[in-house]
């Protein structure tokens, strides 16, 4: 059964093993992607028991009062894609977000991320779930150029 949570400090073995089964076999890479998701971004995690099935990461952007939130990181395990997890985690962000802003006297106004411009999957999904492409920015990945994606609220 998938469920959704909040990382935690427990959670770094599990991210540790997804890491080196999806990204690449780099126990030090693995390590600080596993710390940076639970110590440095508001993480979120699909399971299935002890398998992560998906993570979205979020941060504010600019003051509170500015009401933005980025999603910084979005990833579906392979086997798991295609079945809503992550439109279900994007949904669970969404209302995370504007909790957190509520609870600090703010209205959450604007979700926002960066991705790749040829990455048509997720363009595809973004534009899916209410997001609306914007401007581009050259050269801002090494490979590719960036478009920015927003969801005004």
């Amino acid at each position: 059964m998938i469920e959704y949570r909040t990382a935690l400090i427990d959670d770094k073995p599990l991210l540790i093993k997804m890491y080196l089964e999806e990204i690449e076999d780099n126990v030090e890479r693995a390590a600080r992607f596993a710390d940076d998701l639970i110590e440095h971004t508001r993480t979120i995690l699909s399971t299935d028991g002890e398998q992560i099935c998906g993570t979205v990461s979020w941060e504010t952007r600019g003051g509170l009062e500015d009401g933005i939130a980025e999603i910084v990181s979005l990833g579906v395990s392979e086997e798991y894609r295609r079945q809503g997890i992550a439109t279900k985690l994007v949904e669970i962000l969404t209302n995370q977000a504007i909790e957190y802003f509520s609870e600090h006297g703010h209205a959450l106004r604007v979700i926002f991320l960066f991705m790749e411009r040829t990455n048509e999957t997720a363009r595809n999904f973004y534009k899916g779930i209410g997001f609306s492409e914007g401007a581009e920015i050259a050269g801002f990945y090494p490979d590719d150029h960036a478009v920015i994606w927003i969801k005004h609220l």
